[in-house]
C-alpha cells in the first residue's frame, strides 16, 4: 500500500464508506474520488485535507510519509467508546482468517434480518 489511491481505498473500506458517500462529503464527483484511487491523478492539497478529515486520518499517512493511519486521540477515544463485550467481540474477529470473518459478517447480517422482521 504505496500509493496515495491504495491508501484512500483501505482507509475508506476501513471506514465502511461507499465511494459515493465519501465523494459527496468531500465536495467532489463521484468519478474524481475514483480517478484519485486508481491513480489516474493526485489530489490537491485542499483536497488531501479533506480526505484526511473525513477518512479521520493524517495527510501524511495519504501522502505515504508514516504508515499510521489513526491520529493517536481518535483511537484512544474510539476504543474507549466500546464496551467489554464489544473489544472481546473485536478482538476475536480480528484473530479469524480472511474466509471466517466473511463468514462472521454473513451470519451477523442474517441475525439483523432476522431481528428487524420481527
Amino acid at each position: 500500500m504505496n500509493s496515495i489511491g491504495e491508501r484512500i481505498v483501505f482507509l475508506r473500506e476501513e471506514r465502511d464508506m461507499s465511494q459515493k458517500h465519501l465523494a459527496y462529503t468531500i465536495g467532489i464527483a463521484p468519478t474524481t474520488l475514483s480517478r484519485y484511487e486508481n491513480n489516474l491523478y493526485e489530489p490537491k492539497a485542499e483536497i488531501l485535507n479533506r480526505l484526511a478529515k473525513a477518512l479521520d486520518t493524517t495527510s501524511d499517512f495519504l501522502i505515504g510519509l508514516t504508515d499510521i493511519y489513526e491520529k493517536p486521540a481518535d483511537a484512544r477515544k474510539r476504543k474507549s467508546e466500546l464496551t467489554a463485550d464489544e473489544q472481546r467481540l473485536l478482538s476475536y474477529y480480528r484473530k479469524l482468517t480472511d474466509l471466517n470473518q466473511a463468514r462472521l459478517k454473513e451470519l451477523a447480517e442474517t441475525l439483523l434480518d432476522l431481528q428487524e422482521k420481527k
